[in-house]
């Protein structure tokens, strides 16, 4: 999916993006591991890339990549580091770029840096490219021993296009898969103690995974979904919903596996959502109100309580009120059961908030 301007260029992109914050981004070693994040990206996409910033916008050339490489070593850690290399110039959406803010000194005491990669999504249909995918988001996790992220499905705008914001905007409504992520770096601030939520892949640092009861917890919690996969990187868990990335559609269901993914981080999804779009007409992008209803847009909706006798609707912990201590993990589908002695319209099943 492409949308073109009347000049035939690309101002709206379907695109595969990775978004990491992490802190120390002010030190040596994560800048070198930055540098080292920036090589492998030139190398693997040298014949894409076009455009480099650094301080200022230039044309992309070997001895260009090697002078800001060693500019990034060098950068003192009292300054923030800027940039980027990307596949198109600043008035077109880019296929391929990487591109990091990394806070100094004095910010990163109150702020996170951010780290965010593009690729077009055509890269999983490539000959192994969702095992290529999974090595990269694996990747640059390490490196910066991300604090949260994600990737997933995203509209990609042009460096410049606050202007194209109200067509993300009319997308994200329609795809609920789409994630939200215009200017990464500007939400930094709101995350520092919470994620943004659920994509097709969810990184939990450590801090995260403790604060959601740990790794075996949250493995066993998900043990009956087939579809949600988990794997460990040096600071954390990588959560997959579903072997492919997924777009929805909010006039049908929402992505199960995205769903049942939002169940286990919800606890730790940011509730200050302030705005999607802050400085847009509200008729042309996102509100306060309808940035929250985004946020729960893979919310489970209130489960009716079900009779002894019927399937059950969701896997999860029901208990009974015909029973105490009845409370048991159940898989969609199962039939409730009812209980000696209780008549069957009698009894019935509610699923309980407190998963786990």
């Amino acid at each position: 999916m492409t949308i073109d301007n009347a000049r035939c260029m690309a101002i709206v992109r379907l695109g595969l993006i990775t978004t990491l914050y992490f802190r120390n981004g002010h030190t040596q070693a994560v800048r070198e591991r930055l540098e080292a994040c920036f090589l492998r990206f030139y190398q693997a996409f040298r014949a894409e890339l076009k455009c480099q910033f650094f301080q200022h916008r230039r044309s992309l050339s070997p001895s260009g990549f090697a002078a800001c490489r060693r500019q990034a070593r060098e950068r003192s850690p009292d300054l923030p580091l800027l940039w980027s290399l990307s596949s198109s110039g600043a008035e077109q959406a880019a296929a391929y770029s990487l591109f990091v803010v990394a806070a100094s000194r004095m910010q990163g005491e109150n702020d996170l840096s951010c780290l965010k990669m593009v690729l077009p999504w055509s890269f999983l249909t490539e000959p192994d490219g969702l095992r290529a995918y999974d090595d990269w988001i694996r990747y640059l996790c390490n490196a910066v021993q991300a604090e949260h992220g994600f990737g997933g499905l995203a509209c990609v705008l042009p460096a410049e296009g606050h202007r194209y914001l109200p067509l993300e905007y009319q997308l994200a409504r329609q795809y609920s898969g789409l994630m939200v992520d215009p200017r990464p770096h500007i939400d930094s601030l709101r995350l520092l103690r919470h994620i943004k939520g659920v994509s097709w892949y969810t990184v939990l640092g450590h801090s995260f995974v403790k604060r959601l009861g740990g790794s075996d917890a949250l493995r066993a919690r998900a043990s009956l979904w087939s579809d949600v996969q988990f794997q460990a990187y040096d600071g954390g868990l990588l959560i997959r919903a579903g072997r492919v990335p997924e777009l929805g559609d909010v006039r049908g269901a929402a992505p199960q596996a995205y769903v049942r993914v939002n169940r286990l981080i919800r606890p730790v999804r940011l509730q200050d959502t302030g705005c999607l779009h802050p400085y847009l007409p509200s008729d042309k992008g996102f509100t306060p109100q309808s940035t929250a209803r985004w946020y729960a847009r893979f919310d489970d909706k209130p489960v009716p309580p079900v009779s002894a006798g019927q399937a059950c609707p969701q896997a999860g912990y029901w208990f009974s009120n015909a029973r105490a201590g009845s409370r048991r993990l159940f898989r969609e589908g199962e039939i409730m059961p009812g209980f000696a002695g209780i008549k069957v319209e009698r009894t019935q099943w509610f699923l309980d908030k407190q998963q786990g």
